[in-house]
């Protein structure tokens, strides 16, 4: 049995002790056991943070970008050394098979190896043709203190994803872990201080949101948010940094559309969105969420679909031959089967799984078996909300420009996919889908070359590429005039 990690506030690169402080439990979903305790910080703790960052970030930003960018680097060589650590943690604390874990720290290592390029590529600009004895030029500069919030889904790539860039730019950071998975992003701060960060660049506060989100996001030096997670969060993150005129970055809720064309490679689909949906049991915001296939296609697409999802193997993450985990909580597993049960009560049928288990080594865990849904339609919930669990609704067309109107019909636009040969009707979806991405042919997950980034209620802001670095700087105007002497014809008192 793995030891049990208790961790208190990682504050100026060192633990403070539990002390007094109360402690939230972290559980393996598979099975209810302990992984480790961690403290519950109050609202001093976290305006201590702020504070600590704050005081920090004026020397960080002074020894220029290619020095952090070192810092980045040996963060990714010293993860290396403690990949099978981290994805080990990862497992026993939201349930994700070993496998997809250890993919997960790959993620994780690549944001810390990527982000640095920009160090010595990312420049501003000298602007042209201006008077002489005149210039002006825009300078990128870091906003100060970032407060990062994150989710259980993916601990290490998402959590990296904002810390790459936000202290490559200059800012310092506190960052609030998902209180289901706090000890692997301790474990990340963990690997940054052993890499040379400096105290107080990159604090880490955990506890319910609920409780110290606003003593991080309202205190009068936070700059930035970046928030990864549901829309209801989102809004709520946009309610209290609104009073500061805070800048927020979003990524929000997702209801993914799967575009399947008759004349598509069916066998290729098929598995595209099967992995598309039950990879991390579902729990993914660029899951294939809803899936349209031309209903030529119907039969033969449903058939591969059934039967891979009929041989997906379901257990413990950490047990070997396992292609699936249990959800993150017993909580979201419940919420799973009142979606199917509200779904099937709406018209749809459960071709495949559809019910939990009660009995057996998977009853005491949080596990809901692979799910398909056939005779949905448009109006089911099952086609409109989120579902964050292995449930694959699948719906029919016979209109390419339908099934693009219908997939557009959503308070959502993160990710979309789309199957087929004929090149028009390809660059015809390209286009016409509002989503932040569309892959064509293939699926995820997303690269930091890639902008991910949605549309409506699916955030604000992107992640990747130099547009999601920049949105962790400011762009500063200066406007010179070296000339002597000093001229101007619009001053008071006007002259004719």
């Amino acid at each position: 049995m793995a030891a049990r990690t208790d961790r208190g506030i990682f504050l100026d690169n060192a633990y403070l002790p539990l002390a007094d402080r109360a402690t939230s439990d972290v559980l393996d979903p598979a099975d209810g056991s302990l992984v480790g305790r961690v403290a519950r910080a109050r609202r001093d703790d976290a305006r201590a943070a702020m504070d600590s960052a704050a005081a920090a970030q004026p020397a960080w930003e002074a020894i220029g970008a290619a020095a952090r960018a070192k810092v980045l680097l040996a963060a990714a060589d010293r993860l290396r050394g403690r990949a099978d650590e981290l994805a080990r943690l990862i497992t026993r604390e939201m349930g994700k098979v070993l496998t997809e874990s250890r993919s997960e720290v790959e993620g994780a290592i690549d944001n810390f190896a990527y982000y640095p390029a920009f160090a010595r590529t990312h420049s501003g600009e000298e602007v042209a043709g201006l008077p002489s004895g005149e210039t002006m030029r825009l300078l990128w500069l870091p906003r100060g203190v970032v407060v990062a919030i994150t989710p259980w889904n993916f601990p290490a790539a998402t959590v990296t994803r904002k810390i790459a860039p936000a202290l490559l730019g200059g800012n310092t950071m506190v960052l609030k872990p998902s209180s289901a998975t706090p000890l692997s992003s301790l474990l990340l701060a963990e690997v940054l201080r052993d890499a040379g960060l400096p105290p107080g660049v990159l604090n880490v506060v955990t506890g319910p949101g609920g409780e110290i989100g606003p003593a991080l996001i309202q205190h009068p030096k936070c700059s930035t948010v970046t928030l990864t997670g549901s829309t209801a969060s989102g809004i709520e993150v946009l309610k209290l940094a609104a009073p500061g005129v805070v800048k927020c970055l979003l990524e929000l809720g997702g209801k993914a559309p799967v575009l399947v064309a008759a004349d598509a490679d069916l066998d290729w689909a098929a598995r595209a969105t099967v992995w598309a949906r039950f990879w991390n049991a579902g729990q993914a915001c660029i899951a294939a969420e809803r899936t349209y296939v031309e209903e030529s296609a119907q039969s033969k697409f449903l058939a591969k679909v059934d039967a891979l999802v009929r041989a997906l193997r379901v257990g413990p993450g950490l047990s070997g031959g396992v292609d699936m985990g249990p959800l993150y909580s017993l909580g979201a597993r419940d919420q799973v089967a009142r979606d199917v049960d509200a779904a099937v009560a709406a018209g749809a049928t459960a071709a495949v799984g559809g019910v939990r288990p009660t009995a057996g080594p998977l009853a005491k865990g949080a596990f809901y078996p692979p799910t398909v849904l056939t005779g949905v339609d448009d109006a089911n919930p099952i086609a409109r909300d989120e579902i964050f669990g292995p449930v694959l609704p699948v719906l029919t067309f016979d209109d390419w420009d339908d099934a693009i109107r219908r997939a557009n019909d959503s308070v959502y636009g993160l990710s979309s996919y789309v199957f087929t040969r004929n090149l028009s009707a390809a660059e015809k979806a390209v286009h016409a889908l509002r989503f932040g991405e569309t892959y064509v042919n293939r699926v995820g997950p997303e690269n930091p070359q890639g902008y991910h980034a949605g549309f409506r209620q699916s955030g604000l802001g992107g992640e990747g590429t130099v547009w999601g670095y920049r949105d962790y700087l400011q762009l500063k105007s200066v406007y010179v005039d070296w000339k002597e002497p000093h001229d101007a014809d619009y001053f008071l008192p006007y002259r004719d």
